[in-house]
């Protein structure tokens, strides 16, 4: 007892100063994590904002090069007029569309270089827009590298040519101040990309390797490549535990990481935690001896009292060494105790004669019969025992029920035990585990009260009725399984028979229709979804029925809102055919159907000027190509450019560009005939496709009311600016003229009209030459 006081003060004090280290330490722990992750923001915004400069200095360059002098030589002025080229970039090289070198900042390592089969130069065409390639190795001087490229676009919208600037990663000082802003002595940062490559790192041998090439698992990198963005503690391929910070960049799929060991981190609480819990022992120690001497000063008298114990059970010595004539409080313990012994004694003897009367009726009961005191100890068992369980039960007497069944078989009946103990009788069916057999009991449990109304014990009688319950059993487990599956899943499943009658519905019922689940066995289906919503149902029910997994989508209002459903029926074909049910699974899809139909609005939507964009433009003209053929009517297509746009741009930035692009648009649409469609193919290119046109002459009228529509001074940028355009206009040929060839006429009347001179018309009425040109002073 002395020594479990000892232990139990040493226990207290060590796990108090443990628990209040590990709270200072948890904190301690955050406040840095956090402070990790704040550093490696910033260095991740410093690599995003270096890489979106290298791409506009890119832009700049393509928008340096004359669009009808795009020369090589043109093009290496342009490089070099740029002076900063030399300091962001390895080398700045352009390449035609067919991959073959034009000029470069620096001499080419090698004699007409290609990059036709580079992954990044056949996705800068495909895409027609600039990017950041992944990091690959260098073709001829096998250095890692990452190229950024920029496509010069002509007027047609194709890219003619190709810039590419390289960085080095291994010499350039493109992550020299990224490399200064590591955590800590020993820890480092680095930056991989989504795929796991790395890019930068403290040993310069892993550039281009794989994370994940070295043997082993690193938690915290996975779960970064997996889209994690914070902090966190993992434990690296080398067992040595670490805070890891992880940050993705917005200008390209890299991800910025930091590692700072554990061990440098918490140094100092590490120190003081070793330090504090010695202090906790000793002064534990100190404290459980003192109170280890004063413990046995006070307990001697008990000492003796427990010898006298130990002698009546080990001699079988006379229960009188109890008694004591002391006139103090171990005194009169010892007193209690002999007076407690001897109706012990007395009571046993009586259970003995109990047992023997009552041994022969139950040992020729087909049931387990026992009789269980208080303490949950077996006081009586029948021979029942041996033969149903193979337990002696004469050696179960006196035992506890979890020391004969174990402590897993005491915690499933231990509510039980406590109503019966209570006063009240038991019957209970459950499934026999804690007998290491499958059987299934009913089980009795009578309270045994006491004339004063106390509980000593009670008798329980176990019958076996394994076999009728197994099949009942496996049933209700196999439906309350599907209930419960079905009740979670955010659908409304039900089952329907061929008189078209619910039989199941789950709880789904209740929060889309405010109907009970437990109402729907049945109910018809009319009666349920309406007659409306089964009209519509039915021809797809009749084909389940007949075999087919059917499926539709309907409208319904839940809730007062509108929503889309899709419905799947699928039927429940039996071995001979027939198809006595049919289950129905009811999704709601509106959200989906309304993220399709905005996704599909933006594809074909101008993001500058709000209008049609190329893609809408394709189909408009050949659904008017279509029309036209089938209604034999006529139509025009007018191709339009902002002349000198390229000025403007350069003369007032880009936003003063965006200005112009959007009052030009908003001038067209104004302009024109609601059945025409006006569209922005790119820069500033633009198309009207007129409809309906009566006579050829209607389409010099509306290209002139186009160009009064563009005369009036623009304001941008706060001042007015007098912007002109030029149109070329091809009527349709009919017959089997394409599209591509309607564009192509306007495509040269436009190229006509700024022959001669921009800020005019030219129409083509498809008779192989101009029949009316107006340009204006």
């Amino acid at each position: 007892m002395t020594c479990v006081v000892i232990l139990l003060v040493l226990a207290a004090t060590t796990v108090v100063t443990w628990m209040a280290l590990s709270m200072s330490e948890r904190d301690m722990k955050s406040v840095i994590g956090q402070q990790q992750f704040s550093l490696l923001s910033l260095a991740a915004a410093n690599i995003d904002e270096q890489l979106a400069g290298k791409r506009t200095l890119l832009a700049s360059i393509a928008d340096d090069v004359p669009p009808r002098q795009r020369t090589p030589a043109a093009i290496r002025a342009a490089i070099e007029r740029h002076a900063s080229a030399a300091e962001e970039f390895a080398n700045v090289a352009a390449f035609d569309a067919n991959g073959r070198f034009l000029a470069s900042l620096r001499p080419p390592l090698q004699d007409n270089p290609s990059v036709k089969d580079r992954p990044y130069f056949e996705q800068t065409l495909a895409q027609k827009r600039a990017i950041i390639s992944p990091p690959l190795r260098g073709r001829v001087s096998s250095l890692p590298v990452v190229v950024l490229t920029h496509p010069i676009i002509d007027s047609g919208g194709d890219v003619q040519a190709v810039l590419v600037g390289s960085i080095d990663l291994l010499n350039s000082d493109f992550f020299q101040h990224f490399n200064t802003m590591k955590p800590g002595k020993t820890g480092f940062m680095f930056i991989m990309t989504t795929e796991g490559i790395l890019v930068n790192h403290p040993n310069k041998g892993r550039l281009l390797e794989h994370i994940n090439a070295r043997p082993g698992v690193n938690l915290g990198t996975q779960r970064a490549l997996d889209g994690f963005e914070g902090w966190l503690e993992a434990t690296n391929k080398d067992g040595v535990d670490g805070i890891y910070s992880y940050k993705r960049l917005n200008t390209t799929n890299w991800i910025v990481g930091a590692r700072y060991p554990t061990d440098e981190a918490f140094a100092p609480m590490i120190r003081m935690r070793q330090q504090a819990v010695l202090a906790a022992t000793l002064f534990a120690a100190v404290a459980g001896l003192l109170s280890w001497s004063m413990i046995q000063v006070l307990l001697a008298p008990l000492q003796k009292l427990r010898s006298n114990l130990h002698a009546i059970r080990a001699r079988g010595g006379d229960i009188g060494l109890l008694r004591s004539h002391a006139k103090d409080e171990i005194g009169e313990l010892s007193e209690a105790l002999y007076e407690l012994t001897a109706e012990r004694q007395a009571a046993l003897e009586r259970l003995a004669e109990s047992e023997k009367r009552a041994r022969v009726i139950a040992d020729n009961i087909p049931a387990l019969v026992a009789y269980i005191d208080r303490e949950l100890r077996f006081r009586f068992t029948n021979e029942h025992y041996q033969f149903l369980l193979g337990i002696d039960p004469r050696r179960m007497v006196g035992k506890r029920v979890d020391e004969v069944f174990g402590p897993a078989m005491l915690a499933r009946w231990q509510d039980c035990f406590d109503i019966v103990l209570a006063g009240r009788r038991i019957h209970v069916e459950r499934l026999g585990e804690e007998l290491e057999r499958h059987l299934h009991l009913m089980v009795e449990l009578v309270p045994d009260l006491a004339p004063d109304g106390s509980v000593p014990g009670f008798y329980m009688m176990c019958t076996d009725i394994t076999e009728r319950k197994t099949a009942e059993l496996a049933q209700a487990a196999s439906e309350k399984r599907l209930r419960l599956i079905a009740d979670h899943l955010p659908v409304m499943i039900s089952a329907i028979d061929r008189e078209h009658v619910l039989q199941f519905g789950n709880a789904t019922y209740r929060r889309w229709l405010d109907t009970d689940p437990d109402t729907l066995p049945g109910r018809p289906m009319a009666s349920v979804a309406g007659e409306v919503a089964y009209r519509e149902a039915k021809p797809w029910l009749e084909r389940a029925f007949a075999g087919q997994v059917t499926d539709y989508e309907s409208t319904a209002r839940l809730h007062g809102e509108p929503r889309v459903l899709e419905t799947t029926f699928v039927p429940d074909v039996r071995k001979d055919g027939s198809v006595p049910f049919v289950y129905a699974l009811t999704t709601d899809v509106t959200r989906s159907r309304e993220v399709e139909a905005e996704l599909l609005r933006q594809a074909r939507r101008d993001p500058l000027t709000g209008i049609p964009n190329r893609r809408q433009f394709e189909d408009v003209l050949d659904q008017a190509i279509e029309r036209v053929r089938r209604q034999d009517s006529q139509m025009a297509l007018a191709y339009l450019d902002i002349d000198n746009f390229k000025h403007i741009n350069d003369s007032l930035g880009h936003a003063g560009g965006d200005e112009v692009l959007k009052e030009f648009a908003l001038r067209l649409t104004g302009n024109v005939r609601t059945t025409d469609t006006v569209a922005r193919l790119a820069g500033d290119e633009f198309v009207i496709v007129f409809e309906n046109i009566r006579h050829p002459d209607e389409i010099q009228l509306l290209a002139q009311k186009v160009m009064d529509a563009v005369a009036p001074d623009f304001t941008v940028l706060g001042s007015p600016l007098r912007v002109t355009t030029s149109i070329g206009i091809a009527l349709y040929a009919g017959g089997t003229e394409t599209a591509g060839g309607l564009i192509g006429r306007a495509d040269m009347a436009l190229y006509d009209t700024k022959r001669r001179g921009r800020n005019g018309f030219t129409i083509d009425s498809g008779r192989g030459l101009p029949e009316a040109a107006v340009t204006r002073p």
